[in-house]
């Protein structure tokens, strides 16, 4: 007698996403309307919510038909990000296209010897720091090809590039010491000191980026040794060199290469300086890779129409990504249309208000992560929580460092989570949400029971604005 064996299968991206978006219509049926009145803060030029100002409104459950059209809206919402996954990818991709990337990482190697394993954690960190400093996240998109292609040519996977950039920007960005885009907004609305508890942070900072290089590194090396053992082992990444290791040691480094690596290096160095220096964001840094597309194409004698042929050609790589960006994206349009995203706010923070100090800020901790999957934006999150959480702190007798903790972690920590934001990073690196999970779903239990903790010990010495 045969038992037969059932394999479960995945549904696509798509479908993931859009039961996501069935469910929240639904929602919008379920749960009362509600608002919060909001002001102009002149501190920080953004519309704050007005604590005890909740009231209920008339219902307004959005439509099946409503529904669809969501997601037109939501790819027009998010065209920004869209277009500049384009742009970035583009640049990125055409010094793979000229064969620059392929010899720059073959001199690499050579010079390095036998100490290339050493390459991606440096990578990680230097990620996490730039979440960690000034805020990277969207920006890093375009790193994510290089990367994928590096850590193949290392003998791993493309996860494992693609867990590099993504995975050590967002948890850089979620435990940041000087994040201007979240911890710089929640301790102005908070009246703290700017950038106060410094310290705490920088533990944080270092536990965190630490547990997440011993994760990558063990996987990837077991990858090394059996390939077959990889979570993307079959797919086809066909933007990425094909180049073995070996092909790439043995490769030469042209003048054209050395100028067009030379241009790579100096075009980051520019988006960064542009970043902080500037306040650059989406906008700006298109124009540079878009720039520097052509430039270094036609140093590598291409002609204009060869260069937009390729753009062309490599484009087609992330369309997958595009529209996934936009159907997550119309999640967000959803509860906004159904006004449910400030009454799940408010009953959440009418929850906490009987419990101890410990479990009231354990419990701001899950509500800023609940939270992160109706906002996932970290600056309207601290807008939009901030307000509510500071008064409910006082009331409760938690210090407002501690609130501004509990946002930080809940903010940026499930970015790798919650398929809102977890779908628009993996599409780009044209990875299955379930493979992304495969990966970072363990990753992502070890980081809650370290933010638990460190929420503990921060109630524990009563961490303060100092």
């Amino acid at each position: 007698m045969s038992i037969k064996r059932f394999k479960i299968s995945i549904p696509h991206s798509f479908i993931i996403i859009g039961f996501i978006l069935v469910i929240c219509t639904i929602m919008t049926y379920v749960i009362p309307a509600g608002q919060f009145d909001r002001v102009e803060d002149p501190a920080t030029g953004r519309n704050l919510v007005v604590a005890d100002s909740f009231k209920l409104v008339e219902q307004s459950p959005v439509t099946p038909f409503s529904m669809f059209m969501s997601i037109m809206e939501g790819m027009v919402d998010a065209a920004d990000i869209i277009f500049f996954t384009f742009f970035s990818y583009g640049f990125m991709c055409m010094l793979i296209r000229v064969g620059a990337f392929d010899a720059g990482v073959g001199a690499l190697i050579r010079a390095l010897k036998d100490k290339d394993k050493y390459i991606l954690p440096i990578l990680i960190w230097i990620f996490g720091l730039m979440g960690a400093s000034f805020g990277m996240y969207e920006e890093a998109y375009g790193f994510i090809p290089v990367v994928m292609g590096i850590a193949i040519a290392l003998g791993y996977d493309a996860i494992t590039g693609a867990a590099v950039v993504m995975g050590s920007v967002a948890l850089g960005f979620a435990s940041a010491f000087v994040n201007p885009y979240t911890i710089a907004i929640a301790q102005t609305i908070a009246e703290l000191p700017l950038f106060s508890g410094l310290f705490f942070r920088v533990i944080v900072f270092i536990t965190t980026m630490s547990i997440f290089t011993f994760y990558v590194m063990r996987y990837a090396n077991k990858i090394k040794k059996d390939p077959k053992k990889s979570y993307v082992f079959g797919m086809d990444f066909a933007a990425l060199s094909n180049l073995t290791k070996e092909e790439m040691i043995n490769l030469e480094l042209t003048t054209r290469h050395k100028i067009s690596l030379i241009l790579f290096f100096l075009t980051i160095v520019t988006f960064v300086a542009g970043a902080i220096m500037y306040g650059w964001y989406l906008y700006e840094l298109s124009a540079i890779f878009i720039i520097m597309m052509f430039v270094i194409g036609l140093v590598n004698n291409k002609s204009l129409s060869e260069i937009c042929e390729i753009f062309i050609d490599i484009s087609k790589n992330i369309i997958f990504g595009a529209f996934v960006i936009g159907i997550a994206r119309s999640v967000l349009v959803v509860l906004q249309q159904g006004n449910i995203i400030d009454t799940v706010c408010f009953y959440l923070a009418q929850s906490m208000q009987n419990l101890t100090s410990t479990f009231a800020a354990m419990a701001m901790f899950f509500f800023q992560t609940i939270l992160n999957f109706f906002i996932p934006s970290g600056s309207g999150q601290a807008v939009t929580s901030m307000p509510i959480m500071v008064p409910l702190a006082d009331l409760l007798g938690i210090n407002r460092q501690i609130a501004c903790l509990a946002f930080q972690f809940g903010d940026g920590f499930s970015n790798i989570f919650w398929p809102t934001q977890a779908a628009v990073d993996c599409a780009i690196a044209g990875i299955t949400l379930d493979r992304w999970y495969k990966f970072f779903g363990p990753l992502y239990g070890i980081l809650l029971i370290v933010q638990v903790v460190f929420m503990v010990i921060a109630v524990a010495i009563n961490y303060g604005p100092f």
